[in-house]
């Protein structure tokens, strides 16, 4: 059988869990206060001047991340130019640009060249003067390797060009020019510093 008890003990025992919960809550209050109060303190503003008295928030050290995508954007300048197509008296760019002459590819850039006529024999680039390649003199970071596309069929690189780009820290090699633009595509696309040097499929020679 349950007992029951009295009305007495029942009143007495509510009135100690509200005054228990009162002051749970005024001391939770009071730690609230005191955190609130060391929040201005760090920020060292006087509370007088600030109207909606929001308690500042140290400032974070992080830099949020739409900002970085923003300067990502802003010095990304896109995605290697390639050789999508070599024509018969040119090259079609990966950004569709049609080169109806010579090219050069550097630090993922084209550049229209004015390289010298080819010479009969089986070394056309034999009577070639340097200054066709002055601008992998001036050009910073260099490439690591240049591939040189020598028309329709492979022809050797003169010494003398080999030797000019061994003395900047560029590695040399040659072959027809499709297989040097396909080549060329595949090391940039794998983030290799690489350069190429195109000439067409036909050319007239001297």
């Amino acid at each position: 059988m349950l007992r029951l008890l009295p009305k007495s003990t029942i009143v007495r025992s509510v009135l100690r869990t509200q005054t228990y919960q009162r002051s749970f809550s005024a001391t939770r209050l009071l730690k609230d206060k005191t955190k609130e109060d060391e929040a201005w303190e760090h920020a060292e503003v006087d509370r007088s001047t600030i109207a909606n008295n929001v308690v500042p928030q140290p400032a974070s050290d992080a830099i949020p991340h739409s900002m970085l995508a923003a300067f990502n954007n802003m010095f990304d300048r896109g995605p290697n130019v390639g050789i999508e197509v070599i024509t018969k008296n040119g090259f079609v760019l990966s950004n569709h640009i049609k080169i109806d002459q010579p090219l050069i590819l550097l630090n993922g850039s084209p550049f229209l060249w004015n390289a010298p006529p080819r010479s009969p024999g089986f070394i056309p680039m034999k009577d070639w003067d340097l200054d066709a390649f002055k601008i992998f003199e001036l050009v910073s970071p260099k490439p690591e390797l240049i591939m040189f596309g020598t028309g329709k069929e492979f022809a050797p690189i003169p010494d003398h060009i080999r030797s000019f780009f061994f003395k900047l820290g560029i590695q040399v090699d040659q072959m027809n020019s499709k297989h040097a633009a396909a080549t060329y595509n595949v090391l940039a696309e794998e983030g290799r510093r690489v350069a190429a040097a195109l000439l067409p499929l036909e050319e007239k020679v001297q």
